[in-house]
């Protein structure tokens, strides 16, 4: 009898231990998130943000400090900025990065998604091999725990042609600039006279031809840079 006794206070011990180990999970929804602006016919509205405070906007529009205005306005170095093919001016994501790092310290600031990655559209038809989809995620720029920005990233995915992975970070960065802009960071880059100027010193626009294809096109390259394969510099001739 008394061994009975025993071994089931044993088994109800064990599961008060149990029960003690695995506390229960709090969820956060019905969080408000007052700038979606996405089509709801493109979204799965079973999607919920469990990711955002009520407080998300709490810390807006008060001034950094001299010192880190100073570092965030600083001008940019013609040195940092890259030339797309197709006359884009960026910098890279290590920049923003770097800047942010030096203005507000490593873990002084986080890049915030608020909600999941969405496909913007159906895919896009563009021939074989060529089909992509538009990719969007909208985030928010934290800094010293306040809000700064926010801001939608996007990106062309291609399946079967590039990681997943890969995409999603181009997304990050997309958005990353954006809300850098609000910051004043690399702002040079959204002024249309300067970036006229940068290209008239360092870039050129050139015909060129698509050894792959045939296809011609002008495109950009900087003048101390010459043309890699697939492409190569050709003229062009229009035919009516």
């Amino acid at each position: 009898m008394f061994g009975l006794v025993a071994r089931s206070s044993r088994r109800l011990l064990s599961s008060t231990r149990v029960v003690a180990m695995v506390p229960p999970v709090a969820r956060v929804t019905n969080v408000n998130v007052p700038s979606r602006t996405f089509n709801s016919a493109t979204e799965d509205v079973s999607e919920e943000v469990t990711s955002l405070p009520d407080n998300r906007f709490e810390g807006v529009a008060q001034p950094f400090d001299k010192k880190i205005a100073g570092i965030l306005a600083q001008p940019l170095d013609d040195a940092e900025v890259i030339l797309a093919k197709d006359g884009t001016l960026t910098v890279s994501h290590e920049f923003y990065k770097g800047v942010l790092n030096k203005a507000f310290g490593v873990g002084g600031w986080a890049l915030v998604p608020c909600g999941e990655i969405v496909d913007l559209e159906d895919l896009y038809e563009m021939g074989k091999d060529n089909n992509f989809v538009t990719k969007i995620r909208e985030y928010s720029l934290y800094c010293h725990e306040r809000f700064v920005s926010q801001a939608i990233g996007e990106t062309s995915f291609y399946p079967g042609k590039q990681y997943y992975s890969e995409a999603t970070e181009k997304i990050k960065f997309s958005a990353l600039m954006r809300c850098c802009k609000d910051l004043g960071v690399a702002n040079e880059l959204w002024n249309k006279r300067w970036s006229d100027t940068w290209k008239s010193k360092y870039a050129v626009q050139e015909w060129v031809e698509n050894t792959t294809n045939g296809r011609k096109n002008q495109l950009w390259r900087r003048r101390d840079e010459d043309w890699s394969w697939p492409y190569k510099k050709t003229t062009f001739q229009k035919t009516y």
